[in-house]
């Protein structure tokens, strides 16, 4: 039974019609996404991409007592993992990264008051905060409006250079790069077809890398950050 719902869906023409429309309309919005950078766009891409593997699942009868032969068997499973599976895995995956990881991060980190951050932020005109987390690795990362700097960073960098990679952190709060960040990692997790996304969040990088430079007039204090940083 399996396998004659399996053939009728492949051998219908009305339906093949829907799967390859959606598979172009994936393909353009993730083209569109690299074009525009917006992540509503990754999500659309999502969508269409999985909407023939939802559309094949509820099409087929995957009443395991009836299976008969190995390919049945494997496409009983696929089609009940679709369905039962699938969905609350995606929903825990987007609330395990959306919400309890930052959450997390906000509870590990300490505030950290400290006056050139704040006037680098009167400097841009961005409003974000501040958190020290004790690690010897130097990391910086923005999480929303938070921006995360490492203990380590602060031993290893000089002031300026500290600065500099404060300022591409700042960028990234005012480009929200954070929930792009995010939007793309979790898109690429259920996409396989979205790999090819990485590389805007490497034009992401470039563009928070010459605010940077941009506001210090210099691009040596961020040169030499990423060197120190890249020697470890």
């Amino acid at each position: 039974m399996i396998w004659e719902s399996t053939v009728s869906f492949v051998t219908d023409p009305a339906k093949m019609l829907i799967v390859v429309v959606s598979v172009l309309l994936s393909i353009t919005a993730l083209l569109a996404w690299k074009k525009y950078n917006k992540p509503s766009l990754l999500y659309a891409h999502l969508f269409f991409v999985l909407s023939p593997i939802f559309y094949f699942a509820l099409s087929v009868n995957c009443s395991l007592k009836l299976v008969q032969g190995l390919l049945s068997w494997c496409t009983a499973l696929f089609a009940k993992f679709v369905l039962y599976l699938l969905p609350p895995l995606m929903a825990l995956s987007f609330i395990a990264g959306y919400i309890v990881l930052p959450h997390l991060y906000k509870r590990i980190g300490k505030p950290l008051s400290l006056k050139a951050f704040k006037e680098l932020c009167k400097l841009t005109g961005i409003n974000a905060d501040l958190f020290l987390i004790d690690r010897a690795e130097p990391v910086a990362f923005t999480l929303g409006r938070r921006v995360f700097v490492s203990v380590g960073m602060f031993e290893l960098l000089s002031g300026k250079e500290l600065e500099a990679v404060l300022l591409h952190e700042l960028h990234h709060v005012k480009a929200r790069s954070s929930w792009g960040k995010f939007s793309s990692n979790f898109v690429r997790l259920f996409s396989p077809v979205a790999w090819f996304s990485a590389g805007s969040v490497e034009k992401e990088e470039c563009l928070a890398d010459a605010f940077a430079v941009r506001v210090q007039r210099t691009s040596s204090y961020l040169k030499s950050a990423k060197r120190k940083v890249s020697y470890l």
